[in-house]
């Protein structure tokens, strides 16, 4: 209730500010800006052969262009900045507008003439550019950039300060990382980044490559749907970043920044604060080669992190672990962090009508953390990266003004070298106990090296015919990907409370507790009789089952061991084109057409015949109320598959992994061997025959088909004055095919009392084990109704508003299985419910205001900036923590009482950061600014939401029962006790920056 309180707030002070003066039209192109008008004399009749010329400042690059018979005319492909245009025809008082020109987007400069005989210039200000945009984009630009407050100077941070752009709710980080942003409710392995329009998506999994420091950014634009033909290979989001070029002057900033825990308050979950250290600091110089000619830019930028993660697994747990040789402790765990990033780049204008540039960027970390531990998950669970990350990039633009032609060729090579190694080398452990599911012991994954190559040649052609604005290209992309699978490698022991009398179906036998069952100096004597009696009844029971001290060894429910080679290698290839056409059917209506085509080849992957993606849509502006615009898309939008599910499947099914299942009483076997599991090597140990039955495995649905969706926007956008503009959209997203994983072989005919024959015999195959299936047999539903309130930054003040009320449905969670927590998975039907990455209601308010108005040297030059987020709770999915009806799922993804998926929702978040900067000026060119950043302002706590960051399992009672957290609006709510971690607490940064 008190976020909805907030935001009512929130929307009412933000709907009484009038704030900027907008010129940005069409999104069109992923590194360019466009610039578009009709020149008339005074009495409104139409000037054809007047010249118009673009100039860029700070290279005085120009490019010159005449309006044709109807006076229209268009310059394309123009180089994101800042640009003086000038309109010059005979007769015609010559005109001149300064203008900045965005990322993606195209401007309207309409002249109106006056008759002149003199040869002066009127500078003139540039139109209000009514906004006839179709898709939902953001221009994160300078203004932003250097101003607003960003942890960890991570720019694609700023991408939350966009509508319907909300945090993954699946870990950022670790082998299987995603991009860590969801937009429009969709998996955040599926959006598309792109650098100076070129591939920088990790294929392996979905999440980002290297990227390099903030300095380095010139800006970028968020797309969150009905994006243009030309963008595709995503059903969520596209982010498109341009870097930075010289210019005809030297400059160079020299920046470090410092946050340490003495500046912080401390973490909710700790008694007292722990050490954390935090320094970035680097350096850009740019500058002309050959002044209107070459120039370069450069930059570096490292980060230092040492800090620790909280583990808040009990104190009974880790003393029990302990006793059992596996060695961790909970509470603060000390790591670093280490990033260098560099780039270099060189500008070269080979004639009027000819340019190119060449980029290098390297990424280069450490990270002690990075398959995270904390919480419930020990550091014996984590893993350490080491990553090299190199791109070479070209762009070549020619451009032939007789045909009003513009040709851009791009080309990338990228190698992509990772390592991620385990922290322990022992048996990983899961124990259902009563603060969660707690792991420690090495991750099931790990260790884990990577390398891909990836190649990628891009050629797109401009012109403008008539009342047509045609663009076209073509995208080819190789990736080349080596990497080890080694799953469960050194073994993976599950233990659960047992119940050995409902399990063997007698009276009176014993109940164990999951630590009992693991650790045996907590059993009770009737227990370990009872150990001692079935340790000599198994022998003449089961054929070559040896006797075992069961009364002073672990009981794991279930033991899982991999082997074989894990080294497997894939090779995608990618290729697409398109054509968009912007028509101007009439002054006031404009119409978008595009089709893309997309067709993939993934080794492993079954072959398709490619992917039609219409996309159209419609801009009107009333004659009689030329401040207001309605507009309306459709589109189909397809996404990539994931290198990485083909490298495992591609694996499993050449015999290169073999991952052996022992269920209760088998598990006790190997869990009684030396380092408890057998012996870490390629091949099947002596003795343990490969048994179908008692083993996983992961396929690919024979007719697995590209995911897509179907997305619609519908809205308007109106100027309340000329400098503000307030925007109304709906969007639906229906998420169709989508791709996941799903159990296709669980047990449906359990034995009671008889776990053996129940897996052997009572699966749907029976002739197999586990079988996981990759298939795009799921889909999903967003709606969303935005509010969005913007002003660009003019006359020393700027800010971006908006408020969105969603919901977001799927029946899926991720193509990792231990996600899926599906109650039945023959009927995935039934999953259907809220997304983990539903968020009812969210505002978000980002700003900048300078406070240049004081002449007293102290209290001059000040900027005051602020980004402010509010988001009701997200779902979550209350579990029994036991195979309530016994299909063999491990861990259990059975629910209490048989409520449905995501039927919990936790707290809402709530963070005010905020940064005050000065700026003294040294000399014109010359100036020192020093900074001071909060985070979390007051110090609200947040609660991680993460599955792995909440106890979400309600144990059944011995008589069965449960019991369930409260409701609120029928929804369980979570408990304060069962939150495991929360995000940062207040935080200050200072900084110190020098540019010249």
């Amino acid at each position: 209730m008190q976020i909805r309180k907030t935001l009512k707030i929130f929307w009412m002070l933000v709907t009484t500010i009038l704030v900027m003066k907008f010129s940005a039209l069409a999104q069109s192109s992923a590194t360019t800006a466009s610039v578009l008008g009709v020149v008339k004399d005074s009495q409104g009749g139409v000037l054809s052969n007047a010249k118009i010329t673009a100039q860029l400042q700070g290279t005085n690059n120009t490019r010159v262009v005449e309006s044709k018979e109807d006076g229209s005319y268009t310059i394309l492909q123009l180089p994101p900045g800042n640009y003086e245009v000038q309109i010059d025809a005979d007769g015609f008082t010559k005109q001149k507008i300064n203008i900045e020109l965005s990322i993606g987007t195209s401007s309207l400069i309409n002249f109106d003439l006056s008759p002149s005989a003199t040869t002066d210039v009127v500078v003139v200000e540039a139109s209000s550019g009514l906004s006839v945009k179709t898709e939902s984009s953001t221009n994160i630009k300078q203004d932003q950039i250097n101003n607003l407050p960003i942890n960890l100077r991570n720019f694609l941070g700023f991408t939350l300060t966009s509508a319907r752009a909300v945090k993954d709710r699946v870990s950022a980080e670790s082998t299987l990382s995603t991009s860590g942003i969801s937009f429009n409710g969709q998996s955040a392995r599926l959006n598309n980044i792109t650098i100076d329009g070129l591939d920088n998506n990790e294929p392996g999994s979905g999440s980002v490559r290297s990227t390099f420091g903030q300095e380095a950014i010139q800006e970028f634009q968020v797309v969150s749907d009905n994006y243009s033909a030309e963008f595709g290979r995503a059903l969520g989001g596209v982010i498109n970043i341009v870097t930075k070029s010289g210019t005809n002057d030297f400059h160079s900033t020299i920046f470090s920044f410092f946050r340490n825990d003495q500046t912080s308050a401390r973490d909710v979950f700790t008694p007292k604060k722990t050490d954390y250290k935090q320094n970035q600091f680097g350096i850009t110089l740019s500058g002309p080669i050959k002044k209107d000619r070459a120039y370069f830019f450069a930059s570096f930028d490292r980060r230092l992190i040492r800090q620790n993660n909280l583990v808040t697994v009990s104190d009974a747990t880790v003393a029990s672990a302990n006793r059992e040789g596996f060695i961790f402790s909970n509470g603060p765990i000390p790591f670093s962090v280490g990033n260098t990033n560099v780039l270099a780049r060189m500008d070269l204008q080979v004639n009027q009508n000819d340019t190119l540039w060449v980029r290098y960027n390297g990424g280069f970390s450490y990270d002690g953390a990075f398959e995270p531990f904390g919480s419930l998950k020990t550091d014996s669970n984590g893993g350490i990266q080491r990553l090299k990350d190199n791109s070479i990039a070209f762009n070549n633009t020619y451009i032939s003004t007789g045909l009003n032609l513009v040709n851009e060729t791009r080309f990338l090579y990228n190698k992509f070298d990772q390592k991620v190694d385990p922290i322990s080398n022992q048996t990983q452990i899961s124990l259902s106990v009563p603060e969660g599911n707690v792991f420690f012991g090495t991750n099931r994954v790990l260790p884990q090296p990577r390398t891909i190559n990836v190649y990628q040649m891009v050629d797109n052609v401009s012109l403008v015919r008539g009342k047509h604005q045609i663009k076209t290209g073509v995208d080819f992309t190789v990736k080349d990907t080596d990497a080890a699978i080694p799953i469960f490698q050194t073994g993976f022991a599950v233990f659960q409370p047992i119940d050995f009398s409902a399990l063997f179906k007698m009276p009176n036998l014993p109940v164990f507790s999951t630590l009992q069952a693991f650790d045996p100096t907590l059993r009770t004597p009737q227990q370990q009789a009872f150990l001692q009696v079935l340790a000599s009844t198994l022998p003449s029971q089961v054929p070559g089952f040896p006797k075992l001290p069961l009364d002073k060894s672990g009981i794991p429910l279930t033991f899982i061991q991999g082997f074989g080679n894990p080294n497997v290698s894939v090779r995608a290839k990618l290729f697409s084109a398109f054509i968009q056409d912007d028509i101007k059917i009439k002054d006031n209506l404009l119409l978008k057409a595009g089709l893309r085509y997309d067709i993939s080849r993934y080794e492993f992957f079954p072959k398709n015949n490619g992917d039609f993606s219409p996309r159209l849509s419609l801009v009107y502006r009333p004659h009689n109320t030329q401040k207001l615009s309605l507009k309306a898309s459709y589109g189909i939008f397809f996404a990539s598959q994931l290198v990485g599910t083909a490298l495992a499947a591609k694996d499993f099914a050449s015999g290169g992994l073999k991952i052996l299942v022992q269920p209760l009483p088998f598990s006790f076997v190997p869990y009684y061997l030396p380092d408890r599991r057998f012996p870490v090597q390629a091949t099947l140990p002596a003795g343990a025959n490969f048994t179908p039955q008692l083993s996983q495995n992961l396929i690919v649905q024979p007719d697995l088909k590209d995911s897509y969706s179907h997305q619609v926007t519908t809205g308007f956008d109106y100027f309340l004055n000329r400098d503000t503009a307030i925007s109304v959209s709906y969007n639906l997203v229906r998420g169709v095919k989508l791709f996941s994983v799903r159990s296709i072989n669980p047990i449906v005919r359990p034995v009671p009392g008889d776990i053996l024959t129940s897996v052997t015999q009572g699966r749907v195959d029976p002739t197999q084990g586990d079988v996981f299936e990759f298939e795009s047999a799921f889909d999903s539903y967003f709606h969303g109704l935005t509010l969005s309130v913007e002003r660009r930054f003019t006359k020393n003040f700027g800010f971006l508003a908006h408020y969105t009320f969603s919901k977001a449905i799927d029946n899926f969670v991720d193509f990792r299985a231990d996600f899926q927590e599906t109650n039945d998975s023959l009927k995935p039907g039934n999953e259907r419910g809220l997304s983990l990455q539903d968020v009812r209601s969210r505002a978000v308010f980002s700003g900048v205001w300078n406070l240049p108005y004081s002449k007293n040297f102290l209290l001059k030059d000040y900027s005051l900036s602020a980004i402010v987020t509010l988001e009701s709770g997200r779902p979550y999915n209350l579990l029994a923590g036991v195979d309530l009806n016994q299909n063999g799922d491990n861990p259990p993804g059975d629910r209490p009482l048989g409520i449905g998926r995501n039927a919990g929702i936790t707290k809402g978040f709530s963070s005010v950061d905020l940064r005050l900067q000065r700026i003294v000026k040294l000399r014109e060119t010359m100036s020192l600014q020093a900074t001071i950043e909060v985070f979390n302002l007051f110090n609200r706590v947040n609660f991680n939401t993460n599955s792995d960051s909440t106890n979400r399992i309600f144990l059944p009672d011995a008589q069965g029962q449960f019991t369930l957290p409260n409701k609120d609006g029928g929804r369980f709510t979570l408990p304060n006790d069962r939150y495991q971690g929360a995000f940062s607490p207040r935080q200050f940064q200072i900084g110190v920056k020098f540019v010249f």
